[in-house]
């Protein structure tokens, strides 16, 4: 199904740019992305996942672009991944956009859903090894990740509005593929050049069919919520304080039952670092940052029961060291600890590089 979609849209949109490739291979086609590779040391207590005590891992995200005319370009985006001598390459992103009108624009095809910061922020630009750890949740990745879907975007001045409708049925997808997603939305406002707050909702569900295949009723359907804001603000020529703060509720995605009720799961974090700019120094800025963050999964309460303890709490704190704006030599921690007695907390560390090209 994917790759028909695919080939559809392609000769589709081939079709209505006459595949006008006139202005030459550096306005035509670009290649962009980020690759990294680090040591990662597990700590004590978290070697009764199988894991060893120190293991090399790299990671390569390329994004292909190639612009059909003025208003139409595709995506092609790629991942590649090694560690403890294994390997693994997937095809994530393959999309094509089209401008309708300045303002406003569509795409279409497998890329990220509109919601969550968590999911939607470029790789490259994380200040820490990983992503906030409620992207590697069940719960939320019912709502976020990649799918298949069409998408509108709005760009009214300093007003950005998204709404995508998506089929659950995404291949290599973040999303969760045993759901239907139905709806996503987007508010995004830039306040002012270093301020920006958002929110978006996103409505999933499963669909009850007859033998025909026609829909009578819905099996079950959730919805999630996410807000967060984002600032970048000056503190002096050679300094800016970075903070990023969200919350994320995740409904409860499963049918009814009778004898209780499910909980919602929700998350938030929040991120603080300052960037400060050097001088006369190999390094080009030196960046400290930490992210504190609190999951609570969602649950099935029977009816008299008592709610489990299954909070986590995750802090990450790192050190970036940038050789170039593009260069960066990560020295980071990242701390779980778990409400539950019965589960042991760990401390990882890690040592690693990116860059960006």
């Amino acid at each position: 199904m994917k790759y028909a979609l695919g080939l559809v849209v392609l000769v589709a949109a081939l079709s209505f740019a006459g595949s006008d490739f006139s202005g030459g291979c550096a306005n035509t086609f670009g290649i962009n992305g980020y690759t990294k590779a680090w040591m990662y040391m597990y700590g004590e207590d978290n070697l009764a996942r199988g894991e060893t005590t120190c293991t090399f891992r790299a990671y390569n995200w390329t994004s292909f672009t190639a612009r059909l005319n003025d208003n139409v370009y595709g995506s092609v985006g790629t991942e590649f991944k090694t560690w403890n001598g294994n390997y693994d390459l997937q095809v994530c992103d393959a999309f094509l956009n089209m401008d309708i009108i300045p303002e406003l624009s569509i795409k279409a095809g497998q890329f990220k859903v509109p919601f969550g910061w968590a999911y939607n922020c470029g790789g490259g630009g994380i200040y820490f090894l990983d992503r906030a750890a409620l992207v590697g949740t069940t719960d939320f990745n019912n709502f976020g990740g990649r799918d298949i879907g069409v998408q509108l975007h709005g760009q009214f001045d300093m007003v950005g509005i998204d709404l995508g409708y998506f089929n659950g049925q995404g291949a290599y997808t973040d999303a969760d593929t045993t759901v239907n997603k139905e709806f996503a939305a987007l508010l995004t406002v830039d306040a002012t050049e270093w301020l920006t707050i958002a929110g978006g909702v996103a409505m999933i569900g499963v669909p009850e069919l007859d033998s025909a295949g026609v829909v009578t009723q819905e099996e079950w359907s959730a919805t999630g919520i996410d807000a967060y804001v984002l600032v970048d603000y000056p503190l002096s020529p050679n300094a800016d304080l970075v903070f990023q703060g969200e919350f994320m509720q995740a409904g409860w995605d499963e049918a009814a039952n009778i004898g209780g009720e499910g909980q919602d799961g929700s998350a938030f974090y929040a991120l603080a670092g300052v960037n400060f700019g050097l001088e006369n120094s190999f390094l080009a800025s030196i960046m400290p940052a930490v992210r504190y963050e609190s999951i609570s999964p969602s649950y099935y309460l029977v009816t008299g029961g008592t709610a489990p303890e299954n909070g986590i709490t995750v802090i990450d704190g790192c050190v970036n060291c940038y050789l170039t704006p593009k260069n960066d030599i990560q020295i980071g921690v990242r701390n779980v600890a778990y409400e539950a007695d019965t589960m042991d907390g760990y401390t990882d560390m890690y040592l690693g590089w990116r860059m960006n090209f």
